[in-house]
């Protein structure tokens, strides 16, 4: 396979933008930009925090795997093109499965190949996110009269692990104290919107509120804890009044989550204790509906960061304690013509990146 360098001259399949923050600019390390002319260093006294969405699943449980194998998935190219060109610490990639065969492939022989001519980034540690989307429902959602089948399950996912969440790092991931929001019940939103849908009866008391669900990565880093909040929210290919209530409840839940409000729960049972005056960094998707904007404003006012960095519904959006010192992103653009490419691709979106530090 004719290997793609992101960033290079005449075979770039990404555009590599950096905004202005609050302090100096940072840009990824190892990467040229797009006149050819070196980057700077990774900082090391900042971190650096990633989300793509990724667009990497399969129809069936180990065929992402499957379609991953020799190195020559163009898609995964791409999403590896931009992860290696921003080298960041951690990367949150959306709708991708939490297969673990599959990860360790695209590690391997798209992230860590030295056959490939691009720049290795490792990443010791890792998470696979499984939410509440393919988890079948138990009851006949699509009205067929038959129960079963991707149509009746959570998200109309195929299988549990299809389109979720996987996090990325390089710092160690504490997984003993992991939390994960998927389960709870839309009914037990405090305040919730439901009254706003035509949802009722046994479904409307079963649904959970996220759509995929929401994590708490705890890492180490610099001798303190930092919280990444993973997370995915409601899919644009939904009802657009039960989209809009549950895009409100998910945004509500993530805030409420971290305030350690006592009617959320995580998936184990007990009340969430919220990240007190730890830091944290939410990083996923959170606005993949064209009019969730008037939905997503007051999200990111409540968080003091109404200037978050965000591109196509995938958002970072660090706590006011840290300083925002570099961000940037990372676009897909189209390759050369003189390349083959499938007449049917479901790219990946543009990576983008922030650089935060205390």
């Amino acid at each position: 396979m004719r290997k793609f360098l992101v960033g290079a001259a005449g075979v770039s399949l990404g555009t590599l933008l950096v905004f202005p923050a609050a302090s100096a600019l940072a840009v990824p390390a190892g990467a040229t930009d797009v006149a050819g002319i070196p980057t700077q260093a990774l900082s090391q006294t900042s971190l650096r925090v990633a989300t793509i969405e990724a667009n990497l699943t399969a129809d069936a449980p180990g065929k992402l795997n499957e379609n991953l194998m020799g190195a020559s998935n163009l898609q995964a190219g791409h999403v590896a093109d931009s992860i290696a060109q921003s080298n960041a610490d951690v990367v949150v990639l959306t709708d991708v499965d939490a297969d673990q065969a599959a990860l360790d492939t695209f590690r391997d022989q798209y992230l860590n190949n030295t056959e490939d001519e691009r720049p290795d980034v490792d990443y010791q540690y890792s998470y696979l996110a499984v939410g509440s989307k393919g988890l079948q429902s138990g009851a006949d959602l699509n009205a067929d009269g038959v129960i079963g089948g991707a149509q009746d399950a959570w998200g109309q996912g195929e299988f549990e692990e299809q389109g979720s969440v996987v996090v990325l790092s390089k710092y160690p991931v504490d997984e003993d104290q992991i939390t994960a929001v998927s389960k709870l019940k839309w009914q037990d939103v405090a305040n919730n919107q439901l009254h706003h849908t035509k949802l009722d009866g046994v479904l409307a008391a079963s649904i959970p509120v996220m759509n995929t669900g929401l994590w708490d990565i705890p890492i180490e880093y610099r001798g303190q804890r930092v919280h990444v909040v993973a997370t995915q929210t409601e899919p644009e290919d939904q009802n657009q009044d039960l989209a809009a209530a549950r895009q409100s409840d998910e945004l509500k839940v993530i805030s409420d989550y971290l305030a350690g409000k006592d009617y959320v729960h995580i998936d184990e049972g007990r009340q969430a204790k919220g990240v007190g005056d730890e830091k944290f960094v939410i990083a996923g998707a959170l606005n993949l509906q064209e009019s969730g904007e008037s939905r997503i404003k007051p999200f990111l006012k409540s968080l003091g960061r109404e200037d978050a960095l965000n591109k196509s519904g995938s958002y970072l959006v660090p706590d006011t304690s840290w300083q925002v010192v570099g961000q940037g992103l990372i676009e897909q653009s189209q390759p050369p013509l003189d390349e083959a490419i499938p007449t049917i691709i479901d790219e990946p979106g543009s990576l983008i990146w922030t650089d935060i530090q205390f």
